[in-house]
């Protein structure tokens, strides 16, 4: 029974993240908000969440908390490491939890992880959150949610989709 429910409990968040997914797309513009918001890197020092060096950027925000975030850990490492290959700069923002969990949580996405335990980070929606940041400093697409629970090895088209469908390619 307990396992019943547990089942349907990840079924249905799958279909929400995908319906998220497939209801919030890219909206106009938006300024970030007025200065930077310096986050801590897993690595060390300070960087602005938004920072792009390049014409697109992804950024990709996770809390410890969510079970989606948790089951896509594997995938939204594949879709920053393949976009990091191809010239496009991304990377993941662990966030909204105890100074303890971010921490923990960031371990398994690498030193280039921002920490963000107290939520600084403009979101909307849900959590994860793709964000498509410009050189010039505006959000050009939010992106709620995955677009399924994709569980290890990451097919490369997957990657590809997803990245063509946030503009990255």
């Amino acid at each position: 029974m307990r396992m019943g429910r547990l089942l349907a409990g990840l079924l249905l968040a799958s279909a929400l993240a995908f319906i998220g997914l497939r209801t919030l797309t890219g909206r106009a513009t938006e300024a970030l908000p007025a200065g930077p918001v310096l986050l801590a890197a897993a690595s060390g020092g300070t960087q602005d969440w938004a920072a792009c060096a390049a014409e697109k950027c992804l950024t990709v925000y996770v809390a410890p908390w969510c079970g989606v975030c948790r089951a896509s850990t594997a995938f939204i490492n594949a879709v920053t490491a393949f976009l990091n290959k191809n010239g496009v700069p991304a990377r993941v923002v662990v966030g909204k939890d105890s100074p303890e969990a971010v921490a923990a949580y960031a371990a398994d996405f690498g030193p280039g992880t921002l920490l963000d335990p107290e939520g600084r980070v403009p979101l909307a929606g849900g959590v994860p959150q793709f964000i498509v940041t410009s050189a010039d400093g505006k959000v050009l697409k939010r992106q709620p949610g995955v677009p399924g629970i994709v569980a290890p090895p990451i097919p490369e088209e997957d990657v590809r989709r997803l990245a063509y469908y946030l503009g990255l390619l």
